[in-house]
């Protein structure tokens, strides 16, 4: 179905994103497409639909050559593709045309379109969003209804640029059932992603790294070979870590790439053995314990009981309380009035706390209260014991707390690094002296050198540099708080440990309060003292991550998944193990139960 061989691509003529790249994929292939940032990954999915064509080399998909122009109509029916930022790819201002529109574009009659659309939505689990407007979705929405889009146009070919990457854990799940569904069927898929526990359920596994094939075999070939997953700045799945890790303690377990045979595995090696109860735990971590802010000090930010809604307020507030038909199986309600509804917390100085919730929850919106992007309906936010509602103190509140969104390289825009990382300060009115130590300072902070970057266009950067003068550009305003909308988005594993990192060490060592949107389990897990799970626009909890985590089912039933580490210790308690592993959390202790569970027989 796609045979490219020994092709190669430069974008500038210099320096070649692919070089001498061979890989078949058969009809009805299932390959996920892994490597880092850099690494050739998008450039490659492009060349399939003929976005791109190789300088050296050829592509052909389902017999047809990629270069002969008279194909590309045939061969973009052939191959669709959901790229990374469904923001790239929605052309339509309802969810419906935007669905119709690539049928609409191939000829399709009327009817047969309808049906597309309405089967493509109720896959990614959207019916009922029929006339919603696209630009309201959030993230996660949008790119389902891209996701939709490609379906509708009932492909040979699924190419997936990450697009799970702004998927809630529920939504993540759902795309993959999906993806194995229409595998099953015959559907050729191809997945680029960065989530191991994706890759492990593909047929074949294909590592990429400066632009050639570094790794190409099954999952359970590939995804064992932790030395050069590492090499490559890549992960390995949780339960191939995990398995290694017991083994050098002494465990005799398998090289598992899937946490179902894991368990098996610790569950059979523990049983009828000599086992000891496993080791008790305090009930606290690091992160938790001492958390800053539990005192008695004034929030840096309070919600006082708020409510938003994008629609006309009097018509928000007839409606209150409807919940029209049954939430979607990816998502939520599409009847709901009030993106919040009766907010009420605070965060007090030097807190890390996540923000968690399925898509469409309320998480972008809510943040955006937190510097006045957006005004409460009912109810007050304050920041630093300014009401955010008043102009003249929204506008010194703004000032206090720095908001990095999205995919923050897009908020680039100016000629050179420092102008762009000198907007802020210089908006302030401050002195040249100051907005030069601004500057240098930031991009100090983000591990970024002035005298060598400063003069250079951002947009010559690497995407991973671009993030970071983004965000030295959010820390040029020296902000009190630090709010960051889904950080690690698109990054691949080394990047995103990276800047998470550079994150906690400002936390730490700076003192800023930070609040983090995140749909990782595990992110939060580490680097939270505090975490709100918002559901459907409403405060549904609210505690440390151990107690938070500690409400399993509730969490799945809203979407959300567990730390890795809890999933094998709920697992393996399932499996009959002590019961005492309900209550493990972090991955030391799910080790340490594991070993005295299997000491009687450990080799």
């Amino acid at each position: 179905m796609i045979d490219c061989e020994h092709m190669s691509f430069t974008y500038d003529g210099k320096r070649f994103v692919l070089s001498d790249v061979s890989i078949r994929i058969a009809q009805g292939e299932f390959v996920c497409i892994l490597g880092g940032n850099g690494s050739g990954k998008s450039t490659f999915a492009k060349h399939i639909n003929a976005l791109l064509v190789p300088d050296e080399g050829t592509m052909t998909v389902d017999g047809m050559d990629t270069a002969d122009e008279e194909s590309l109509y045939a061969i973009r029916s052939t191959a669709g593709m959901v790229f990374q930022n469904p923001d790239d790819q929605l052309v339509a201002s309802l969810v419906e045309d935007d669905v119709a529109f690539g049928p609409e574009n191939m000829g399709v009659e009327t009817s047969e379109i309808a049906r597309r659309v309405r089967e493509a939505l109720a896959e990614v689990g959207l019916m009922g969003f029929e006339t919603h407007e696209t630009n309201a979705l959030s993230g996660g929405q949008k790119q389902r209804v891209a996701i939709a889009g490609a379906l509708a146009m009932e492909p040979k070919i699924l190419i997936l640029d990450e697009a799970s990457s702004m998927l809630d854990p529920r939504g993540r799940r759902g795309l993959m059932r999906v993806c194995k569904a229409l595998h099953e069927r015959g559907m050729t898929v191809v997945a680029i992603t960065h989530f191991m526990e994706e890759a492990a359920e593909a047929d074949r596994v294909v590592v990429l790294d400066g632009g050639r094939v570094a790794l190409d075999g099954t999952p359970a070939d590939v995804l064992v070979q932790t030395d050069k997953l590492a090499h490559l700045n890549l992960e390995v799945p949780f339960a191939c870590e995990l398995s290694e890790r017991l083994r050098s303690e002494g465990v005799d377990v398998p090289a598992c790439i899937r946490e179902r045979d894991l368990a098996h595995a610790i569950a059979d090696r523990a049983e009828g053995r000599a086992a000891q109860a496993p080791i008790a735990h305090d009930g606290s971590t690091a992160h938790e314990s001492g958390a800053a802010g539990a005192g008695g000090e004034e929030p840096v930010i309070a919600f006082e009981h708020v409510s938003h809604t994008y629609l006309d307020s009097s018509k928000a507030r007839k409606n209150r309380g409807k919940k029209g038909g049954k939430t979607a199986a990816w998502g939520n309600d599409p009847n709901a009035v009030w993106a919040l509804h009766d907010i009420h917390f605070a965060i007090r100085p030097g807190e890390f706390v996540g923000i968690a919730g399925h898509t469409g929850s309320g998480k972008s919106t809510l943040i955006q209260h937190m510097n006045g992007i957006l005004k409460p309906t009912e109810g007050r936010v304050l920041v630093c014991g300014r009401d955010i509602a008043d102009k003249k103190e929204a506008t010194a509140a703004r000032a206090k707390v720095g908001v990095v969104f999205q995919y923050p390289e897009r908020q680039l825009f100016a000629a050179t690094v420092y102008d762009d990382v000198a907007f802020g300060p210089r908006n302030l009115g401050l002195s040249a002296d100051e907005v030069d130590k601004r500057v240098a300072s930031s991009l100090a902070l983000v591990g970024l050198d002035r005298e060598a970057i400063g003069d250079a266009s951002p947009f010559e950067l690497s995407g991973g540099q671009q993030r970071r003068v983004a965000f030295a550009g959010v820390l040029a305003m020296d902000p009190e708080v630090l709010v960051l909308d889904e950080p690690t988005a698109g990054l691949d594993p080394a990047a995103r440990k990276e800047f998470l990192e550079l994150v906690a060490g400002l936390h730490a060592e700076a003192g800023l309060t930070v609040v983090m949107v995140s749909h990782s389990m595990d992110d939060l897990a580490a680097l939270c003292q505090r975490i709100v799970v918002l559901k459907e626009g409403e405060m549904f909890a609210s505690g440390t991550p151990r107690e938070v985590f500690a409400l399993n089912a509730e969490l799945d039933a809203v979407g959300l998944g567990l730390p890795a580490a809890r999933r094998m210790a709920l697992a393996l308690r399932d499996l009959g193990m002590p019961e005492a592993f309900s209550g493990f959390y972090t991955e030391d202790e799910l080790v340490a139960g594991i070993v005295s569970a299997c000491k009687g027989g450990a080799r």
